[in-house]
Protein backbone atom coordinates (compact mmCIF):
# COMPACT_ATOMS: atom_id res chain seq x y z
CA UNK A 1 0.00 0.00 0.00
CA UNK A 2 2.81 2.04 0.75
CA UNK A 3 4.68 1.90 -2.45
CA UNK A 4 1.22 2.32 -4.52
CA UNK A 5 1.15 5.54 -2.73
CA UNK A 6 4.63 6.95 -3.55
CA UNK A 7 4.08 6.08 -6.85
CA UNK A 8 0.85 8.03 -6.94
CA UNK A 9 2.71 10.87 -5.65
CA UNK A 10 5.65 10.58 -8.24
CA UNK A 11 3.16 10.41 -10.80
CA UNK A 12 1.42 13.65 -9.53
CA UNK A 13 3.96 15.53 -9.28
CA UNK A 14 4.98 14.70 -12.76
CA UNK A 15 1.88 16.13 -14.00
CA UNK A 16 2.26 19.34 -11.85
CA UNK A 17 6.11 19.95 -13.27
CA UNK A 18 4.42 19.37 -16.98
CA UNK A 19 1.29 21.76 -16.78
CA UNK A 20 3.82 24.50 -15.56
CA UNK A 21 5.72 23.99 -18.51
CA UNK A 22 2.84 24.13 -20.56
CA UNK A 23 1.54 27.10 -19.02
CA UNK A 24 5.32 28.71 -18.79
CA UNK A 25 5.42 27.89 -22.86
CA UNK A 26 1.83 29.37 -23.72
CA UNK A 27 2.55 32.74 -21.70
CA UNK A 28 5.84 33.10 -23.15
CA UNK A 29 4.34 33.06 -26.85
CA UNK A 30 1.05 34.77 -26.04
CA UNK A 31 0.30 38.45 -26.31
CA UNK A 32 0.97 40.58 -23.32
CA UNK A 33 1.74 44.23 -22.95
CA UNK A 34 4.37 43.42 -20.10
CA UNK A 35 6.44 40.88 -22.62
CA UNK A 36 8.21 42.49 -25.64
CA UNK A 37 8.46 39.73 -28.43
CA UNK A 38 8.76 39.77 -32.08
CA UNK A 39 5.86 37.42 -32.36
CA UNK A 40 3.00 36.46 -30.08
CA UNK A 41 -0.09 34.54 -30.57
CA UNK A 42 -3.61 35.57 -29.58
CA UNK A 43 -5.49 34.59 -26.93
CA UNK A 44 -8.13 32.75 -28.85
CA UNK A 45 -5.22 31.30 -31.42
CA UNK A 46 -5.63 27.46 -31.79
CA UNK A 47 -2.87 25.22 -33.38
CA UNK A 48 -5.53 22.62 -34.21
CA UNK A 49 -7.42 25.18 -36.72
CA UNK A 50 -6.35 25.23 -40.26
CA UNK A 51 -5.27 29.49 -40.89
CA UNK A 52 -7.88 29.79 -44.12
CA UNK A 53 -10.92 27.42 -43.40
CA UNK A 54 -12.88 28.77 -46.15
CA UNK A 55 -10.62 29.28 -49.05
CA UNK A 56 -7.38 26.95 -50.10
CA UNK A 57 -3.92 26.91 -47.77
CA UNK A 58 -1.00 27.38 -50.29
CA UNK A 59 1.63 25.05 -48.87
CA UNK A 60 4.90 25.77 -50.62
CA UNK A 61 7.83 23.25 -50.50
CA UNK A 62 11.49 23.72 -51.23
CA UNK A 63 13.47 20.90 -51.37
CA UNK A 64 17.59 21.14 -51.88
CA UNK A 65 19.07 18.14 -52.61
CA UNK A 66 22.96 18.15 -50.70
CA UNK A 67 23.89 14.68 -51.93
CA UNK A 68 22.44 11.50 -52.76
CA UNK A 69 23.85 8.76 -51.00
CA UNK A 70 22.40 5.08 -51.89
CA UNK A 71 20.80 3.85 -54.69
CA UNK A 72 20.02 -0.21 -53.41
CA UNK A 73 18.19 -2.25 -56.66
CA UNK A 74 18.00 -4.78 -54.06
CA UNK A 75 14.92 -3.29 -52.14
CA UNK A 76 14.02 -0.59 -54.42
CA UNK A 77 14.79 2.81 -53.09
CA UNK A 78 16.46 5.65 -52.55
CA UNK A 79 18.43 7.66 -49.56
CA UNK A 80 19.48 10.90 -49.94
CA UNK A 81 20.05 14.02 -48.05
CA UNK A 82 18.64 17.57 -48.48
CA UNK A 83 17.46 20.63 -46.63
CA UNK A 84 13.70 20.03 -46.79
CA UNK A 85 11.53 23.46 -46.32
CA UNK A 86 7.96 24.06 -45.51
CA UNK A 87 6.69 27.36 -46.08
CA UNK A 88 2.99 28.65 -45.22
CA UNK A 89 0.93 31.73 -44.40
CA UNK A 90 -1.11 32.00 -41.09
CA UNK A 91 -2.68 35.87 -40.94
CA UNK A 92 -4.01 34.50 -36.94
CA UNK A 93 -0.23 35.38 -35.73
CA UNK A 94 0.29 38.82 -33.94
CA UNK A 95 3.70 40.66 -35.14
CA UNK A 96 5.20 43.25 -33.39
CA UNK A 97 5.94 46.37 -35.55
CA UNK A 98 7.55 48.17 -32.91
CA UNK A 99 9.59 45.31 -32.64
CA UNK A 100 10.13 45.28 -36.66
CA UNK A 101 11.33 49.68 -36.20
CA UNK A 102 13.87 48.37 -33.82
CA UNK A 103 15.59 45.28 -35.32
CA UNK A 104 15.73 47.51 -38.57
CA UNK A 105 13.95 44.49 -40.73
CA UNK A 106 14.52 46.01 -44.54
CA UNK A 107 12.10 44.14 -46.24
CA UNK A 108 8.64 43.01 -45.59
CA UNK A 109 9.17 39.48 -46.51
CA UNK A 110 12.88 39.25 -45.11
CA UNK A 111 13.29 36.30 -42.76
CA UNK A 112 13.60 36.35 -39.10
CA UNK A 113 14.77 33.77 -37.08
CA UNK A 114 12.84 33.14 -33.56
CA UNK A 115 13.04 29.89 -31.39
CA UNK A 116 12.33 26.56 -32.69
CA UNK A 117 10.56 25.77 -29.77
CA UNK A 118 7.85 27.91 -30.91
CA UNK A 119 6.60 25.37 -33.81
CA UNK A 120 5.02 23.59 -30.97
CA UNK A 121 2.96 26.17 -30.73
CA UNK A 122 2.08 27.12 -34.22
CA UNK A 123 -0.59 25.30 -36.37
CA UNK A 124 1.63 22.95 -38.72
CA UNK A 125 0.32 21.63 -42.11
CA UNK A 126 0.36 17.50 -41.94
CA UNK A 127 2.48 16.40 -44.90
CA UNK A 128 2.30 13.73 -45.84
CA UNK A 129 5.49 11.95 -48.03
CA UNK A 130 4.37 9.08 -50.21
CA UNK A 131 6.14 5.64 -50.93
CA UNK A 132 8.64 6.67 -47.89
CA UNK A 133 10.70 4.76 -46.16
CA UNK A 134 12.48 6.46 -43.48
CA UNK A 135 12.87 10.11 -42.19
CA UNK A 136 16.03 10.88 -39.89
CA UNK A 137 16.28 14.34 -38.58
CA UNK A 138 20.04 15.10 -38.22
CA UNK A 139 21.20 15.72 -35.12
CA UNK A 140 24.84 17.40 -34.26
CA UNK A 141 24.76 18.90 -30.30
CA UNK A 142 20.97 19.55 -31.03
CA UNK A 143 18.94 19.12 -33.95
CA UNK A 144 19.66 20.59 -37.19
CA UNK A 145 16.65 22.60 -37.59
CA UNK A 146 15.43 26.53 -37.79
CA UNK A 147 12.30 28.40 -37.91
CA UNK A 148 11.70 31.68 -39.33
CA UNK A 149 8.73 34.47 -39.91
CA UNK A 150 8.40 37.22 -42.03
CA UNK A 151 6.77 40.39 -41.10
CA UNK A 152 4.06 39.36 -43.28
CA UNK A 153 3.30 36.26 -41.28
CA UNK A 154 4.99 33.64 -43.66
CA UNK A 155 6.38 30.67 -41.54
CA UNK A 156 9.36 28.94 -42.78
CA UNK A 157 10.62 25.53 -41.49
CA UNK A 158 13.83 23.89 -42.13
CA UNK A 159 15.27 20.45 -41.47
CA UNK A 160 18.78 18.97 -42.22
CA UNK A 161 17.56 15.08 -43.11
CA UNK A 162 18.03 12.63 -44.54
CA UNK A 163 15.33 10.25 -46.62
CA UNK A 164 14.73 7.09 -47.95
CA UNK A 165 11.80 6.11 -50.15
CA UNK A 166 10.52 3.11 -52.31
CA UNK A 167 10.94 4.05 -56.23
CA UNK A 168 9.07 0.92 -58.30
CA UNK A 169 11.72 0.55 -60.44
CA UNK A 170 11.69 -1.89 -63.47
CA UNK A 171 14.88 -4.14 -64.58
CA UNK A 172 13.34 -5.73 -67.48
CA UNK A 173 16.50 -3.83 -69.70
CA UNK A 174 19.04 -3.84 -66.61
CA UNK A 175 21.45 -2.63 -68.08
CA UNK A 176 20.62 -0.55 -70.16
CA UNK A 177 17.64 0.79 -68.19
CA UNK A 178 16.13 4.32 -67.42
CA UNK A 179 14.31 4.50 -63.69
CA UNK A 180 11.96 7.50 -63.02
CA UNK A 181 11.36 7.88 -59.49
CA UNK A 182 8.87 10.27 -58.40
CA UNK A 183 9.34 12.19 -54.84
CA UNK A 184 5.83 13.30 -53.70
CA UNK A 185 4.63 15.81 -51.02
CA UNK A 186 1.09 16.34 -50.38
CA UNK A 187 -1.47 16.42 -47.31
CA UNK A 188 -2.32 13.10 -45.30
CA UNK A 189 -5.98 14.46 -44.46
CA UNK A 190 -6.99 17.65 -46.18
CA UNK A 191 -7.63 18.07 -50.22
CA UNK A 192 -7.21 20.38 -53.02
CA UNK A 193 -10.40 22.58 -51.84
CA UNK A 194 -8.55 23.55 -48.49
CA UNK A 195 -4.62 22.82 -49.09
CA UNK A 196 -2.70 23.61 -52.25
CA UNK A 197 1.09 22.22 -52.43
CA UNK A 198 3.48 24.10 -54.91
CA UNK A 199 7.74 23.78 -55.23
CA UNK A 200 9.16 27.03 -54.36
CA UNK A 201 12.65 25.45 -54.84
CA UNK A 202 14.20 22.78 -56.16
CA UNK A 203 18.06 22.41 -56.54
CA UNK A 204 20.55 19.23 -56.81
CA UNK A 205 23.87 20.45 -55.44
CA UNK A 206 26.62 17.51 -55.86
CA UNK A 207 27.10 15.57 -58.88
CA UNK A 208 30.36 13.74 -58.63
CA UNK A 209 29.11 10.80 -57.11
CA UNK A 210 27.00 9.75 -59.94
CA UNK A 211 30.12 7.42 -61.32
CA UNK A 212 29.79 5.62 -57.75
CA UNK A 213 25.98 5.42 -57.30
CA UNK A 214 26.55 3.61 -61.08
CA UNK A 215 23.74 6.28 -62.45
CA UNK A 216 23.67 9.30 -64.20
CA UNK A 217 20.97 11.72 -62.28
CA UNK A 218 18.71 14.47 -63.22
CA UNK A 219 16.02 16.22 -60.78
CA UNK A 220 13.17 17.75 -62.57
CA UNK A 221 9.85 19.04 -62.05
CA UNK A 222 7.06 16.96 -61.55
CA UNK A 223 4.62 16.59 -64.54
CA UNK A 224 1.28 18.13 -64.29
CA UNK A 225 -0.23 14.58 -64.22
CA UNK A 226 1.75 13.71 -61.24
CA UNK A 227 0.65 17.15 -59.08
CA UNK A 228 -3.02 15.46 -58.50
CA UNK A 229 -3.79 12.32 -56.32
CA UNK A 230 -7.16 10.97 -56.74
CA UNK A 231 -8.42 10.05 -53.35
CA UNK A 232 -11.88 8.81 -54.59
CA UNK A 233 -14.41 9.60 -52.07
CA UNK A 234 -11.82 11.88 -50.30
CA UNK A 235 -11.55 14.13 -53.52
CA UNK A 236 -7.98 15.25 -54.98
CA UNK A 237 -5.33 15.82 -53.01
CA UNK A 238 -2.57 18.29 -54.55
CA UNK A 239 0.86 16.74 -54.71
CA UNK A 240 4.40 18.71 -54.87
CA UNK A 241 7.79 17.39 -55.21
CA UNK A 242 9.87 16.15 -58.50
CA UNK A 243 11.16 13.65 -60.56
CA UNK A 244 14.38 11.80 -60.44
CA UNK A 245 15.53 10.50 -63.87
CA UNK A 246 18.57 7.72 -63.27
CA UNK A 247 20.42 6.58 -66.39
CA UNK A 248 22.58 3.20 -65.94
CA UNK A 249 26.42 3.62 -66.53
CA UNK A 250 26.24 0.69 -69.13
CA UNK A 251 30.48 0.87 -69.79
CA UNK A 252 31.43 -0.67 -66.47
CA UNK A 253 28.98 -4.26 -67.67
CA UNK A 254 30.19 -3.48 -71.38
CA UNK A 255 33.75 -4.28 -70.08
CA UNK A 256 32.82 -6.55 -67.80
CA UNK A 257 30.42 -8.58 -69.18
CA UNK A 258 29.42 -8.27 -72.87
CA UNK A 259 32.96 -7.46 -74.39
CA UNK A 260 34.91 -10.84 -72.81
CA UNK A 261 31.94 -12.90 -73.35
CA UNK A 262 31.19 -12.22 -77.23
CA UNK A 263 35.11 -13.11 -77.58
CA UNK A 264 34.37 -15.68 -76.22
CA UNK A 265 32.12 -16.72 -78.91
CA UNK A 266 34.22 -15.28 -81.61
CA UNK A 267 37.13 -17.88 -80.26
CA UNK A 268 34.38 -20.45 -80.51
CA UNK A 269 34.62 -20.29 -84.22
CA UNK A 270 38.68 -20.83 -84.30
CA UNK A 271 37.41 -24.75 -83.75
CA UNK A 272 36.12 -24.52 -87.42
CA UNK A 273 39.71 -24.56 -88.35
CA UNK A 274 40.55 -27.60 -86.51
CA UNK A 275 40.46 -30.42 -87.98
CA UNK A 276 37.77 -33.29 -87.19
CA UNK A 277 40.59 -35.85 -86.33
CA UNK A 278 42.22 -33.78 -83.87
CA UNK A 279 39.61 -34.34 -80.99
CA UNK A 280 41.59 -33.46 -77.68
CA UNK A 281 42.40 -29.43 -79.11
CA UNK A 282 39.01 -29.12 -80.56
CA UNK A 283 36.61 -30.45 -77.67
CA UNK A 284 39.01 -28.97 -75.37
CA UNK A 285 38.55 -25.49 -76.64
CA UNK A 286 34.69 -25.65 -77.11
CA UNK A 287 34.53 -27.36 -73.82
CA UNK A 288 36.40 -24.69 -71.59
CA UNK A 289 34.52 -21.63 -73.45
CA UNK A 290 31.25 -23.40 -72.83
CA UNK A 291 31.85 -23.61 -68.57
CA UNK A 292 33.60 -20.03 -68.64
CA UNK A 293 30.48 -18.38 -69.78
CA UNK A 294 28.41 -20.44 -67.57
CA UNK A 295 30.21 -19.26 -64.74
CA UNK A 296 29.96 -15.71 -66.09
CA UNK A 297 26.35 -16.34 -66.44
CA UNK A 298 25.71 -17.70 -62.82
CA UNK A 299 27.61 -14.33 -61.25
CA UNK A 300 24.89 -12.21 -63.71
CA UNK A 301 22.27 -13.90 -62.42
CA UNK A 302 23.44 -13.52 -58.97
CA UNK A 303 24.18 -9.83 -59.36
CA UNK A 304 21.58 -8.70 -61.26
CA UNK A 305 18.58 -7.43 -59.39
CA UNK A 306 15.27 -9.00 -59.88
CA UNK A 307 12.91 -8.44 -63.05
CA UNK A 308 9.71 -10.46 -63.33
CA UNK A 309 11.40 -12.39 -66.64
CA UNK A 310 14.95 -12.56 -68.06
CA UNK A 311 17.21 -8.82 -68.27
CA UNK A 312 18.62 -7.52 -71.41
CA UNK A 313 22.42 -8.98 -69.80
CA UNK A 314 20.43 -12.72 -69.17
CA UNK A 315 19.36 -12.69 -72.74
CA UNK A 316 22.80 -11.70 -73.85
CA UNK A 317 24.47 -13.90 -72.21
CA UNK A 318 22.02 -17.19 -72.70
CA UNK A 319 22.90 -16.32 -76.39
CA UNK A 320 26.45 -16.72 -76.20
CA UNK A 321 26.26 -20.09 -74.31
CA UNK A 322 24.02 -21.03 -77.44
CA UNK A 323 26.28 -20.17 -79.92
CA UNK A 324 29.06 -22.01 -78.07
CA UNK A 325 27.09 -24.82 -77.04
CA UNK A 326 25.94 -24.98 -80.81
CA UNK A 327 29.54 -25.05 -82.27
CA UNK A 328 29.85 -28.04 -79.62
CA UNK A 329 26.93 -29.87 -81.38
CA UNK A 330 28.32 -29.49 -84.62
CA UNK A 331 31.27 -30.79 -83.74
CA UNK A 332 29.79 -33.72 -81.78
CA UNK A 333 27.45 -34.70 -85.16
CA UNK A 334 30.78 -34.56 -86.84
CA UNK A 335 32.25 -37.26 -84.45
CA UNK A 336 28.97 -38.85 -84.57
CA UNK A 337 28.69 -39.67 -87.83
CA UNK A 338 32.57 -40.24 -88.28
CA UNK A 339 31.58 -43.27 -85.69
CA UNK A 340 29.32 -44.84 -88.30
CA UNK A 341 32.20 -45.13 -91.02
CA UNK A 342 34.50 -48.70 -91.19
CA UNK A 343 37.76 -48.43 -89.70
CA UNK A 344 40.74 -47.98 -91.94
CA UNK A 345 42.79 -50.11 -89.72
CA UNK A 346 40.65 -53.00 -89.96
CA UNK A 347 40.57 -52.65 -93.47
CA UNK A 348 44.15 -52.38 -93.99
CA UNK A 349 44.89 -55.04 -92.17
CA UNK A 350 42.25 -57.18 -93.36
CA UNK A 351 43.70 -56.21 -97.39
CA UNK A 352 47.11 -57.25 -95.73
CA UNK A 353 46.23 -60.69 -94.53
CA UNK A 354 44.67 -61.69 -97.80
CA UNK A 355 47.23 -60.85 -99.99
CA UNK A 356 49.88 -62.47 -98.10
CA UNK A 357 47.70 -65.37 -98.42
CA UNK A 358 47.02 -65.28 -101.99
CA UNK A 359 51.34 -64.52 -102.67
CA UNK A 360 51.93 -67.73 -100.36
CA UNK A 361 49.79 -69.62 -102.17
CA UNK A 362 50.99 -68.68 -105.87
CA UNK A 363 54.78 -68.97 -104.42
CA UNK A 364 54.55 -72.32 -102.84
CA UNK A 365 52.44 -73.84 -106.63
CA UNK A 366 54.43 -71.94 -109.04
CA UNK A 367 57.50 -71.26 -108.00
CA UNK A 368 56.53 -67.49 -107.60
CA UNK A 369 57.11 -65.09 -104.96
CA UNK A 370 55.39 -61.79 -105.09
CA UNK A 371 55.43 -58.96 -102.47
CA UNK A 372 51.96 -56.79 -101.31
CA UNK A 373 52.63 -54.83 -104.67
CA UNK A 374 52.71 -57.35 -107.15
CA UNK A 375 56.61 -57.70 -107.82
CA UNK A 376 58.67 -60.02 -108.45
CA UNK A 377 60.83 -61.73 -105.71
CA UNK A 378 62.05 -64.72 -106.68
CA UNK A 379 60.95 -67.39 -109.01
CA UNK A 380 61.96 -71.37 -108.67
CA UNK A 381 60.34 -74.39 -109.44
CA UNK A 382 59.33 -77.16 -107.36
CA UNK A 383 62.20 -79.18 -107.44
CA UNK A 384 64.42 -75.90 -106.81
CA UNK A 385 65.64 -75.41 -110.43
CA UNK A 386 65.30 -72.26 -112.52
CA UNK A 387 62.41 -72.95 -114.27
CA UNK A 388 60.66 -71.35 -116.98
CA UNK A 389 61.95 -69.41 -119.21
CA UNK A 390 61.91 -65.53 -119.14
CA UNK A 391 58.74 -65.19 -121.63
CA UNK A 392 56.90 -67.41 -119.18
CA UNK A 393 58.05 -65.81 -115.84
CA UNK A 394 56.93 -62.22 -117.68
CA UNK A 395 53.80 -63.86 -119.05
CA UNK A 396 53.40 -65.53 -115.24
CA UNK A 397 54.16 -62.03 -113.40
CA UNK A 398 51.04 -60.70 -115.67
CA UNK A 399 48.57 -63.13 -114.69
CA UNK A 400 49.50 -62.85 -110.60
CA UNK A 401 49.15 -58.69 -110.74
CA UNK A 402 46.08 -59.79 -112.94
CA UNK A 403 44.66 -61.51 -110.17
CA UNK A 404 45.93 -59.24 -107.09
CA UNK A 405 44.38 -55.91 -108.89
CA UNK A 406 40.94 -56.47 -107.67
CA UNK A 407 41.75 -56.04 -103.80
CA UNK A 408 44.11 -53.18 -104.99
CA UNK A 409 40.95 -51.14 -106.64
CA UNK A 410 38.95 -51.96 -103.71
CA UNK A 411 41.55 -50.44 -101.18
CA UNK A 412 41.97 -47.31 -103.22
CA UNK A 413 38.31 -46.81 -103.52
CA UNK A 414 38.32 -47.34 -99.74
CA UNK A 415 41.01 -44.67 -99.69
CA UNK A 416 38.63 -42.23 -101.69
CA UNK A 417 35.95 -42.54 -99.88
CA UNK A 418 37.57 -41.41 -96.55
CA UNK A 419 39.15 -38.76 -98.39
CA UNK A 420 35.41 -37.70 -99.51
CA UNK A 421 34.84 -37.89 -95.92
CA UNK A 422 37.58 -35.76 -94.47
CA UNK A 423 36.30 -33.49 -97.42
CA UNK A 424 33.08 -33.14 -96.12
CA UNK A 425 33.82 -32.55 -92.48
CA UNK A 426 36.16 -29.43 -93.98
CA UNK A 427 32.72 -28.15 -95.86
CA UNK A 428 30.69 -28.53 -93.30
CA UNK A 429 32.88 -26.76 -91.00
CA UNK A 430 33.48 -24.20 -93.64
CA UNK A 431 29.68 -23.51 -93.79
CA UNK A 432 29.22 -23.11 -90.11
CA UNK A 433 32.28 -20.62 -89.96
CA UNK A 434 30.42 -18.42 -92.48
CA UNK A 435 27.18 -19.17 -90.99
CA UNK A 436 27.49 -18.48 -87.07
CA UNK A 437 29.12 -15.03 -87.66
CA UNK A 438 26.24 -14.19 -89.71
CA UNK A 439 24.20 -15.51 -86.99
CA UNK A 440 26.15 -13.64 -84.49
CA UNK A 441 25.84 -10.52 -86.41
CA UNK A 442 22.50 -10.48 -87.24
CA UNK A 443 21.96 -10.93 -83.68
CA UNK A 444 24.23 -8.05 -82.21
CA UNK A 445 21.91 -5.78 -84.54
CA UNK A 446 18.40 -6.91 -83.51
CA UNK A 447 19.43 -7.01 -79.48
CA UNK A 448 20.71 -3.86 -79.52
CA UNK A 449 18.24 -2.01 -81.49
CA UNK A 450 15.51 -3.09 -79.54
CA UNK A 451 16.50 -2.95 -76.11
CA UNK A 452 18.24 0.81 -76.54
CA UNK A 453 15.48 1.97 -78.36
CA UNK A 454 12.64 0.69 -75.77
CA UNK A 455 15.06 1.20 -72.63
CA UNK A 456 15.42 5.13 -73.96
CA UNK A 457 11.01 5.33 -74.21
Amino acid sequence: MLSAKVGRVVCLAHLIVFSSLIRNTSQSVSCSDTVQTFICLPSNYSSMDIPLPDQENLIKIEIHISDILVINDQDFSITYSLYFNVQWWDPRIHVNKDFLIQSKVPEADGLIPVNLNLINDLWVPNVFIYNLKSFQVIDVLSRLAGLWITPNKDILYSQASQITFICPMVFDYFPLDTQVCKFQVGSYSYNMEKMVFQVAQLGYAHKSRTIVLDYDIEVQPLDEADKVFDGGSLGNFSLAGFKMTLTRHVSHYIITYYLPSGLFVVVSWISFLVPADVIPGRMALLVTLFLVLVNIFNNVTTNTPKAEGLTAIECWMLACILFVFAALAEYAALLFHKSKLPSKKSNKGSQALETSETCSEDGGNNGIGLDHMGNHLKMRNMDGNPGHSLHNRAADSAERVDMLSPKRKTSLTEDEKAVEQRRLYVKTDRFFLVTFPIMFLVFNSVYWYTYLRYAAN
